[in-house]
């Protein structure tokens, strides 16, 4: 899916449909440009909170240390987020986090963490198990919030959560217990 997809859906929501004919073109003035760089900004805005509430990017990595000490500053993209560090065998490791580093017993582990998305532009394309209108809601809710229109924002912070909530929601098949009868 693409952002300009993205954006063009949430210009219906927040009552600016004269701006998604202007979305990823040069024909925009300074105040039309203005606009639709503040729904570029919500939804970074949003895919952050997607990010690191909902479905995290998670990145595993092997690594090592000679002091029981590894800075997070030696990691290739930031982390945001420990989910675990385990052994080669796949044995948790108990860790103490630290505002700049992982502390822990031994020398080596494996490390899983959460980053936060790269900064969205117009044009880009964006993989995600999120449907555009969800995105468009949690932008509109954003803008919203930045206009100081509480009760716009509620009614689409209440479609973004719900919405989110039933996409998280995992789907198992619910199986019931065989029927017996009894006389």
């Amino acid at each position: 899916m693409t952002i300009n997809n993205i954006i063009k859906l949430s210009c219906n929501f927040v009552n600016l449909p004269e701006l998604e004919a202007l979305v990823g073109t040069t024909n925009a003035n300074e105040i039309q440009t203005a606009q639709l760089n503040k729904l570029l900004k919500c939804l970074n805005l949003v895919n952050e909170e997607i990010c690191s509430e909902y479905f995290p990017i998670l990145k595993t990595v092997p690594i090592f240390t000679y002091d029981g000490d590894y800075y997070f500053s030696s990691l290739e993209e930031p982390a945001s987020a420990v989910i675990y560090l385990r052994d080669k065998r796949g044995n948790n490791i108990p860790y103490k986090l630290s505002n700049d580093h992982i502390s822990f017993d031994g020398q080596e582990g494996i490390l899983c963490y959460a980053v936060m998305p790269e900064s969205l532009e117009f044009g880009d394309e964006i993989d995600s198990i999120v449907p555009e209108r969800v995105f468009a809601y949690g932008i509109a809710r954003e803008f919203f919030l930045m206009q100081s229109l509480s009760d716009e924002a509620m009614i689409y912070e209440n479609r973004f959560k719900e919405s989110l909530e039933n996409i998280a929601r995992k789907k198992s098949i619910l199986r019931l217990p065989k029927r017996q009868w009894k006389s």
